[in-house]
């Protein structure tokens, strides 16, 4: 039986109008990673503030800002995150400006299986951990 790692002390952000993929994202990895959710760019502007994460996770299509938009913010708001777009219609070609900026580190497709999003996390941590990124106390109340 594997046992899995607690890495409570990363603080994960994601951010999709679709509630249902927030509530299913924080049900799989809220006991190994510090989560916080949003639906709305109010909600999603006062999170990178009060509490910038370590990795940013950002649907591209969504109501308020394109995801390549917030995640640019997410950049000037918390430079040393590590930034994940997600989409179920654009393509790697269409946001390689944003990539080669920096602004963007990883794109993936959605729907997203555990196993696809447990790899990009893992990159993420090994990203952070190769840039010497302490990780960040743990919040004890205020999370969503």
């Amino acid at each position: 039986m594997s046992k899995r790692v607690t890495r409570l002390n990363r603080s994960i952000f994601y951010f999709d109008d679709e509630t249902s993929l927030l509530e299913i994202f924080r049900e799989m990895f809220g006991n190994e990673y510090d989560v916080s959710t949003a639906s709305t760019l109010d909600e999603a502007r006062r999170v990178l503030v009060e509490c910038p994460p370590d990795i940013i996770i950002s649907d591209q299509l969504m109501p308020e800002i394109e995801g390549t938009k917030f995640l640019a913010e997410a950049a000037r708001i918390c430079p040393h995150s590590f930034r994940v777009l997600l989409t179920g219609k654009a393509m790697v070609g269409d946001v390689i400006p944003e990539i080669s900026a920096g602004i963007v580190h990883l794109f993936m497709r959605k729907p997203w299986t555990e196993s696809e999003m447990r790899e990009a996390l893992e990159r993420a941590e090994i990203s952070l951990n190769s840039s010497g990124k302490p990780r960040r106390k743990r919040r004890k109340e205020g999370k969503k």
